[in-house]
């Protein structure tokens, strides 16, 4: 069995101003977000626990989340970047305020109704395009590193969809609910048979 730890990003300047922040746009993190992901380090190590491989997103809010972590934990594990854990691709609205979509058609379906959410017409990307590169990353990690400690760092919608995507949500509902926190922690439990298991789910107590 593998253990995966999953752990969005820290709050960022587009997450406080609501701007979209998909896979090709980035902002600093706050003040509070550094923190958060040191006292997260300073949490793990607390607890003994001990990553094989750290694997992130390549954008610069999951990449500094992660060097803050790592930071914290002795030995301190190595950073593997992964492309296709970026952020799902909002093509054009990506770095612009999400108000000034709120009246289209395709934002309500994206907030509302995911499955039925068509991205092409500005460049982004769509539910079941994220979740596919999301789930291959999860079952290669899985074959190639049996009975692992792993630590994801990466991004709020596309943890929260293979989560979902895990716990047999159906696409229609994976955006119900609580919405991943900034720097939460999601335990998912890896399976020989590349089955998954989600063992918990938007941790945010150490904070």
């Amino acid at each position: 069995m593998t253990t995966f730890y999953c752990v969005r990003h820290g709050k960022t300047e587009y997450n406080q101003h609501h701007i979209f922040q998909g896979g090709t746009a980035d902002s600093p993190l706050l003040p509070e977000g550094k923190q958060a992901a040191t006292t997260l380090g300073k949490y793990f190590a607390s607890e003994a626990i001990q990553f094989d491989y750290v694997f992130v997103s390549p954008q610069g809010r999951a990449q500094d989340t992660a060097h803050y972590i790592v930071a914290e934990l002795s030995p301190q594990p190595a950073l593997t970047t992964v492309r296709d854990l970026r952020e799902m691709e909002f093509g054009k609205w990506d770095g612009t305020p999400e108000a000034d979509y709120h009246h289209l058609p395709e934002f309500q379906k994206l907030v509302h109704e995911p499955h039925l959410y068509e991205a092409s017409a500005h460049g982004g990307e769509t539910f079941s395009e994220l979740l596919e590169r999301t789930l291959n990353v999860f079952k290669k990690i899985q074959t190639e590193h049996p009975e692992a400690t792993v630590l994801i760092v990466a991004h709020g919608l596309l943890l929260q969809s293979i989560i979902k995507y895990f716990q047999g949500v159906p696409l229609s509902d994976i955006r119900k609910g609580e919405a991943l926190k900034n720097t939460s922690i999601s335990i998912i439990e890896g399976h020989a048979d590349l089955s998954f298991d989600v063992t918990s789910w938007n941790d945010t107590h150490f904070l």
